[in-house]
């Protein structure tokens, strides 16, 4: 027989047990159920191209359109719409003027009268509907949850360290994928790095590789600018549903997951030690090897004037962000992962800054600026989220956004001297 205290003791377990149960079971459900609920209200996606016989391009930026005008000339303005260009072609001379209405380089809505380039008859294709919005979503949704789990499977189950499971499952999606499948599952694969205790199984690693899809295709979805073309986006994605699975979590919680002062003290005692700048240096080689090998491949194509079809898709599948990033983190992991982590870590969190586009970080000097600034956030981002995926592209986030503003503020005090200097010589 049990005595009354133990079988207490014992459905007392038993309610908790069921309780974590159930939030994990019924979490993927409702981030699956808003996602498909935001993206169907309040958003057009603006990065699928028209049909192939929209030869029209924009004489500014001399891109082609990505969502077709509508009919009319004053059509009601879609939330999302990047450039509509209102023109009937075909009547018109090679270089006439037509209605250019849309958001302008600068941000903002403009309308007026600008050039148009005409290269045939341009035929307006309608946006996509709800249904394809919902469906866009979804399968993201659904592409990053089995990215999660694949990884998770791959340290858990197979042994792998967790920069290279999560390289592994990168260089897949990178090399096999269409860009916005690929980019969620390698968001999915930060997920799955997370430690035993935020995700103690394989279900609860694609709960929040599920809830990591929803927070980016929200993000997409209502064309945000919040976080666009900051390299590691997907890894601060990631973070963040960790960061809500663990504040939802009451034992988590309870355990201090979210926040370890203890972990931030020792943090800031390694901060003056030798070993937070060699990894600083590793993240900083990490970008540069990645930028080398992005930006190098396509180039050494050109020079040795290999035009071959297949070998042109062979490059643009290898050198996409998610295949480059996943190649650095595997070289990487294989190399220093199974004696100096921390290092595998670094390279990896680098590459992900170098994943940033030209117009984020324009020059080869402040990618390294920001892949060291990446370095420094690491440090910083020990006691937060404890046990979290995705905590490299967080640091790579901060790194990015440090050095924007430090140009900002570097701009700005140059031509506050200009100005002094301008105004001296007047006097």
């Amino acid at each position: 027989e049990v005595s009354p205290r133990v079988s207490r003791s014992g459905l007392q377990e038993c309610a908790v047990a069921r309780m974590q149960q159930t939030t994990t079971l019924l979490l993927p459900a409702l981030v699956v159920t808003l996602s498909m609920i935001t993206p169907a209200t309040c958003f057009q996606p603006t990065n699928l191209p028209l049909a192939p016989t929209t030869l029209a391009t924009c004489a500014r930026c001399a891109a082609p359109p990505t969502i077709a005008a509508l009919k009319g000339l004053h059509p009601p303005l879609p939330v999302a719409a990047r450039k509509l260009i209102i023109a009937d072609s075909s009547a018109l001379p090679a270089k006439r003027h037509a209605l250019v209405t849309g958001p302008s380089h600068q941000g903002g809505w403009t309308r007026g009268v600008g050039p148009l380039k005409t290269y045939g008859p341009l035929k307006m294709s309608a946006s996509p509907g709800t249904g394809v919005v919902v469906r866009t979503a979804t399968t993201r949704i659904a592409a990053s949850a089995i990215g999660a789990v694949a990884t998770w499977l791959l340290v858990h189950a197979a042994g792998c360290g967790a920069v290279v499971a999560s390289s592994l499952v990168g260089l897949a999606a990178g090399f096999a994928l269409p860009a916005p499948l690929a980019t969620a599952a390698f968001c999915g694969s930060f997920c799955g790095m997370s430690t035993a205790v935020v995700a103690p199984g394989a279900v609860q690693a694609g709960a929040l590789g599920a809830g990591a899809g929803a927070i980016l295709s929200t993000l997409d979805a209502t064309n945000s600018r919040f976080l666009r073309g900051y390299g590691g986006r997907l890894g601060a994605a990631a973070t963040l549903s960790a960061l809500v699975s663990i504040a939802v979590t009451p034992s988590l919680r309870r355990a201090g997951l979210l926040y370890r002062p203890e972990l931030a003290a020792a943090a800031a005692e390694a901060a003056a030690r030798p070993a937070a700048g060699v990894a600083v240096l590793a993240t900083v080689l990490g970008a540069a090897v990645m930028r080398g090998w992005a930006r190098g491949v396509p180039r050494m194509q050109g020079l040795l004037k290999m035009e071959a079809e297949v070998l042109k898709q062979l490059v643009a599948r290898t050198t996409n962000p998610v295949f480059s990033a996943s190649l650095i983190g595997l070289l990487a992991g294989l190399t220093v992962g199974s004696t100096r982590p921390t290092l595998a870590a670094a390279a990896f969190a680098g590459a992900f800054v170098a994943m940033s586009p030209p117009d984020k970080l324009g020059s080869f000097r402040a990618l390294l600026v920001a892949a060291a600034f990446a370095g420094l956030a690491q440090v910083g981002l020990t006691a937060i989220g404890v046990g979290a995926g995705g905590k490299l592209g967080a640091a790579a986030v901060l790194g990015v956004f440090a050095t924007r503003q430090l140009r900002k503020a570097k701009k700005k005090a140059t031509e506050t001297i200009v100005r002094a200097t301008q105004t001296l010589k007047r006097e």
